[in-house]
């Protein structure tokens, strides 16, 4: 048997299983907008690469152009740039896009199965507070019983006050 202590356990725990899916699919989230982001990156790296000219944009309506034998300055990580053929930059952003795919697919593996686990919980949640109540259902209908036993004749009904609430000749 379970009581309302364990109860309270299970539900903390499925609470807190449920923030951290929430967790999880944020972070899955911001995963797929650093994806976007990358394959838009690499698009214009191959037109780079292609020896195709563009246009940077600045902000506020305002484009740099960018020469056909340019190169680009890539993070190479920890905060550190360095300089890269456009061929170059592609092959790293690639690289990055597939260890984020890897990431976001370990992801969606820990949420299905913290889903899973959070559906269990609720399951013996349930099957754990129908218990109870069961039990506290049948203990009350022997104690209804024994007072009806105990009492058949029905109790007298209370006088009730006159107006204003004072005291009547008949109270």
């Amino acid at each position: 048997m379970v009581d309302s202590s364990e109860l309270q356990r299970m539900a903390r725990l499925v609470d807190m299983n449920r923030q951290r899916l929430e967790e999880i699919q944020a972070q899955i989230e911001r995963i797929e907008a650093v994806q976007l982001e990358h394959r838009d990156t690499k698009q214009a790296l191959a037109a780079l690469a292609k020896g195709k000219g563009g246009h940077i944009p600045l902000g506020a309506g305002v484009m740099v152009p960018i020469p056909s034998d340019s190169t680009t300055i890539v993070d190479l990580g920890s905060g550190i740039f360095g300089e890269r053929s456009p061929e170059s930059a592609n092959e790293l952003v690639s690289k990055r896009l597939e260890d984020l795919v890897e990431l976001k697919t370990q992801f969606e593996a820990d949420a299905t199965t913290l889903t899973q686990r959070i559906e269990e919980l609720a399951s013996t949640f349930d099957r754990a507070a129908k218990e109870i109540s069961n039990t506290s259902k049948q203990i009350e209908e022997p104690e209804t019983r024994s007072e009806k036993e105990k009492d058949p004749k029905p109790s007298s009904k209370r006088r009730k006050r006159g107006m204003g609430g004072k005291l009547t000749l008949d109270d």
